[in-house]
C-alpha cells in the first residue's frame, strides 16, 4: 500500500464541492503527482441559499485564477460592505460592517465612544462604511484594480452560477477531473478508512483522502463512517427558512451594498441585492411559526419595500435546516467540507467562508503520508470546533440583545439555559472593558473582537470605559481627534467620487464582455 496522499476524491459537487477542487488544483501539480477527481449527482439540485461571501472570497478567487471581472459578470455578484440589521430593537437599525474601526490596531475606540456620548451611533462613529451604505456606493471605482479595495468588501452573488463558473474553470484550467453520476455505495474499513466509492454502473474510484461534499446526505462522513451529528436546536431555534427571487421595479434600481436582516415576529428577513434580482427569504423556527405565517410575513415585506411584486405569482423555495454540525469533522481518510460538516442560521453568511477555511487547511497541509493523517485530522477537529463555537456565540449574540417582547421566540432565545457558557462569561467580561484583542481565540477568526463591538453596542450593550484609568489616556484622546477628522473629511471625499452599486457592476460586466466579445452573460 503506497503511502503518500496524491490521489483526492471529493463527492459531491455545488459551491462546496467545487470551491474545494479549484483551492486545491489551483495550488497542486494536478498534471504529473496530484489526481483531484470530483464526483456529481446529475440528480441532485444545489440548494443555492448561500448569496453572501465574507471579505476572504476576493484572494481565494484571484488565487485560483478566476478574474474579478469574469465572476462578477458570469455570477450576476454584487458588492458586499456587510450587514444592516433592522427591528432587532424595534425601530432600530445598524451596520455591521467589513471594515475595521479607525485606530483599531492602536487603540480601542469603544471607550472613547462611551466616554464622550456622541449624536452618532457605533458603526458611524467608527467607520465611514455606514455612510457609504447609506447612499447605495459601491466600495471602489471603476479605475481600481480587480479585488484591490477602498472600503472592504465581500460578495453577494447566484450560488447555482457560482458553482457552474467554478465547475468550467476546474475542468477546464485547473485539471480537476469530473465525474457525472451517482454514487451508490461506498466501501469503508470497519467504518474507519474508506477504501473507495462504487458508482451506479458499478465502477469503483478508488482514493487516498475522501471528501464529503454531498450536503446534508453526508452520504461518506455520516452513513459510511458514523460520525453522529450535533444539534443546536437548543441555542439557534431556527429550522426553516422560505426563500423567493424577485425582479427589481425597473432596470435602474437601486442596489444595497449590504445584505438586510430585518427581525419579524419568529425570526428574521434576508434582503440580497443582486445586479438581476433580489433574493429575499423567510427564517423562522417551525417550534413558533408556521409555513402560512412564514409565507405572509413575506408577503407583509414585499408589499411594504416592493410594492410592484404580487407574490401570489412567485414559488417560494422551501428548505429545511438542521442546525447544527457533526460531532467529529475528520474522520480516517474522510473530511466533511460544506452542508455535510454542518449548518446554522445563515445570518452571518457564515457557509461558504467556512468552506474556503476547510479547503484552505487542505492546501496548507497537503502533501502528505497517510501515517500523517491521525494527525491532520485532530488538528483540524480541533481548529473546526473552534470556528463552530464562535459562530454558535456570535449568532446568538444577535438574539440576546434583542429587546423584542413581541413573542415567545425572542423571549426564549434570552433564557439562561440557551445561552452558551462561554458566550455568558463573555458577556460577563464585557461589561467590564469593551472586546479588543485581548479576545482573539483562533487566528483567522471570522468574527474578530471588531464583529462583537459592532454588534454588541449597536443594540445597546452596556460597557464601562477603561479610559480613565489607562496612563496615557491623554494622548490616545489627541490621536482620536485627528483620526475622527480625518475619517469625517474622508467621508465626504467616499460620497463624492464613488460611484453607486449599479454604475460600478455595469461597468465592470461591460469591461468584461470588451475583454471576451462572445461572451453570452
Amino acid at each position: 500500500m503506497k503511502s503518500d496522499i496524491n490521489n483526492i476524491v471529493i463527492v459531491g459537487g455545488g459551491t462546496a464541492g467545487w470551491l474545494t477542487a479549484a483551492v486545491l488544483a489551483a495550488h497542486f501539480d494536478t498534471k504529473t503527482k496530484f489526481n483531484i477527481t470530483l464526483i456529481e449527482s446529475p440528480n441532485i439540485k444545489t440548494i443555492g441559499v448561500g448569496e453572501g461571501t465574507w471579505p476572504t472570497m476576493a484572494a481565494t478567487l484571484r488565487r485560483i485564477g478566476i478574474s474579478e471581472a469574469q465572476f462578477i459578470s458570469e455570477c450576476d455578484a454584487s458588492f458586499k460592505q456587510g450587514s444592516r440589521f433592522i427591528d432587532w430593537n424595534e425601530g432600530e437599525s445598524y451596520y455591521h460592517p467589513f471594515s475595521l474601526p479607525i485606530g483599531y490596531k492602536d487603540i480601542n475606540i469603544v471607550d472613547h465612544w462611551l466616554e464622550s456620548p456622541s449624536d452618532l451611533s457605533f458603526d458611524e462613529f467608527a467607520t465611514n462604511q455606514a455612510g457609504v451604505c447609506q447612499h447605495n456606493l459601491a466600495p471602489k471605482q471603476a479605475t481600481t484594480p480587480e479585488y484591490a479595495n477602498v472600503l472592504n468588501y465581500g460578495y453577494h452573488l447566484n450560488a447555482g452560477k457560482f458553482a457552474t463558473l467554478l465547475k468550467n474553470h476546474s475542468i477546464n484550467n485547473l485539471g480537476v477531473k469530473h465525474i457525472s453520476a451517482d454514487v451508490s455505495s461506498v466501501n469503508a474499513h470497519n467504518a474507519t478508512f474508506i477504501e473507495s466509492v462504487v458508482l451506479a454502473d458499478g465502477t469503483q474510484i478508488e482514493g487516498d483522502l475522501f471528501i464529503d461534499c454531498t450536503g446534508f446526505k453526508r452520504l461518506l462522513i455520516g452513513k459510511s463512517l458514523k460520525v453522529p451529528f450535533k444539534s443546536v436546536k437548543d441555542v439557534l431555534f431556527n429550522d426553516r427558512a422560505m426563500a423567493f427571487q424577485v425582479p427589481y421595479s425597473h432596470e435602474n434600481a437601486a442596489i444595497n451594498s449590504a445584505t438586510h436582516a430585518t427581525a419579524h415576529k419568529n425570526g428574521w428577513i434576508w434582503d440580497i441585492s443582486l445586479p438581476t434580482r433580489k433574493g429575499i427569504g423567510v427564517v423562522y423556527s417551525s417550534k413558533y411559526g408556521t409555513e402560512q405565517q412564514a409565507f405572509d410575513t413575506a408577503e407583509q415585506y414585499m408589499q411594504k419595500h416592493m410594492p410592484h411584486i404580487n407574490i401570489a405569482g412567485l414559488s417560494p423555495n422551501k428548505i429545511n435546516i438542521e442546525p447544527g454540525h457533526l460531532e467529529t469533522y475528520w474522520k480516517g481518510n474522510c473530511l466533511a467540507i460544506g452542508l455535510s460538516a454542518g449548518f446554522i442560521d445563515p445570518l452571518e453568511a457564515t457557509a461558504m467562508i467556512l468552506v474556503e477555511f476547510s479547503a484552505k487547511f487542505l492546501r496548507e497541509h497537503l502533501p502528505a503520508s497517510r501515517n500523517e493523517l491521525g494527525l491532520l485530522a485532530k488538528k483540524f477537529n480541533k481548529r473546526m470546533d473552534l470556528h463552530w463555537n464562535n459562530i454558535i456565540d456570535f449568532i446568538k449574540l444577535h438574539y440576546i440583545l434583542s429587546n423584542r417582547t413581541d413573542s415567545q421566540y425572542w423571549i426564549n432565545h434570552r433564557e439562561q439555559n440557551t445561552i452558551p457558557i462561554s458566550l455568558q462569561r463573555s458577556l460577563m467580561m464585557w461589561k467590564n472593558r469593551a472586546p479588543w484583542h485581548a479576545d482573539v481565540e483562533v487566528a483567522e477568526s471570522m468574527f474578530p473582537p471588531a464583529s462583537y463591538q459592532f454588534i454588541l453596542y449597536g443594540m445597546g450593550f452596556q460597557s464601562k470605559s477603561t479610559l480613565a484609568d489607562r496612563r496615557l489616556a491623554s494622548e490616545e484622546r489627541l490621536h482620536l481627534k485627528k483620526l475622527l477628522s480625518n475619517k469625517h473629511a474622508e467621508l465626504q471625499k467616499l460620497c463624492q467620487h464613488l460611484p453607486t452599486n449599479r454604475k460600478l457592476l455595469l461597468d465592470i460586466k461591460q469591461s468584461w464582455m470588451n475583454r471576451v466579445p462572445n461572451v453570452e452573460i
